[in-house]
């Protein structure tokens, strides 16, 4: 869409050139929502919620050509608004394939422990949110238990017991996991 057919629309402000500019400005919208929270059902109620925002406050708006970025600025405000009511913290992997090389300069023990790093990842993801929570923020962000309790608005004790029942958790996901573990754990001699 040219930056005058935007502009135009903008000033328009009626229901079809509010249509025109959903359509136009939808996905590029959600996309910044969907990067933000990795989730898209949420990402989805956030783009709209941008939109109808926007529409209230159009006549904020300084350059009608501008509407996409104000949108975009808009949508993730809302977004990151969103995750700190929820206190979710979204992990990526970008740290970790900036370390690795490619699968041809790994040797087999930096293979294997990839392999375990992914297997933990995995059980990770498989926690309570709470529990999640505060794995997350000890051993990602390397937080001591009163800072968590803290940005939890929570007891320290009560920090203390979803970690201890999210390390017991992934310890018995991941002995199940790894034979050889699980048998250890029943006094087999391996």
């Amino acid at each position: 869409m040219e930056v005058e057919q935007i502009a135009a629309l903008v000033r328009q402000n009626d229901n079809e050139s509010r249509r025109a500019l959903f359509e136009a400005f939808y996905r590029r919208t959600y996309a910044v929502a969907y990067n933000i929270l990795r989730r898209r059902e949420t990402a989805e109620d956030i783009t709209q919620d941008a939109f109808i925002k926007a529409f209230s406050s159009l006549h904020q708006l300084q350059d009608d050509s501008k509407f996409g970025a104000w949108l975009a600025v808009i949508a993730s405000n809302l977004a990151r608004n969103y995750l700190k009511r929820e206190k979710r913290i979204i992990l990526t992997d970008d740290e970790q394939t900036l370390h690795m090389g490619t699968n041809a300069d790994l040797t087999e023990e930096e293979a294997l422990r990839g392999l375990e790093i992914d297997m933990v990842r995995e059980a990770i993801k498989t926690l309570p949110p709470e529990q999640y929570q505060v794995i997350v923020l000890q051993y990602y962000h390397d937080l001591k238990v009163e800072e968590i309790a803290t940005l939890l608005k929570v007891q320290p004790g009560t920090v203390k017991s979803r970690l201890f029942r999210a390390r017991q958790k992934l310890a018995g996901q991941l002995e199940l996991k790894n034979g050889s573990a699980c048998l250890m754990s029943e006094g087999g001699d391996r």
